[in-house]
């Protein structure tokens, strides 16, 4: 069997094995590229709810915040690993807030705790 589809199984398995939130997309390589999962959902608190439950799925879980030049969203994104050792990037995007996102410059990525989505999670939440 080739490394994509042992990838590819190793991808399925963990899906199967997880109720997962939909994605809208999901890219696959059999490099050391990581699995990229775009959530598809779009406000604060599902996506943060979201990430979660990926967070609650992987092992060596960073989580960062990017906030795109010339552009109104802001990217919440979670990096881990499989069990397995798959790299998986699950993110997802939500409108920009100056309320929310006080500290967030155009052009920032910045990494942060994990306690920030679960405070986002429940609505109305604002950013520390």
């Amino acid at each position: 069997m080739n490394r994509l589809m042992v990838f590819l199984d190793a991808v399925r398995d963990h899906l199967d094995l997880h109720h997962l939130p939909p994605t809208a997309s999901v890219t696959v390589t059999a490099w050391s590229d990581p699995l990229v999962v775009q959530l598809d959902v779009t406000e604060l608190s599902a996506v943060a709810a979201g990430l979660l439950r990926w967070v609650s799925t992987l092992d060596e879980v960073s989580v960062s915040i990017w906030r795109p030049r010339s552009s109104d969203r802001v990217h919440l994104a979670i990096h881990g690993r499989t069990p397995c050792g798959v790299p998986v990037q699950v993110y997802g995007g939500v409108r920009f807030d100056e309320m929310t996102f006080p500290d967030l410059p155009e052009g920032v990525r910045q990494d942060m705790p994990v306690f920030v989505l679960r405070g986002w999670a429940d609505a109305g939440e604002v950013a520390a």
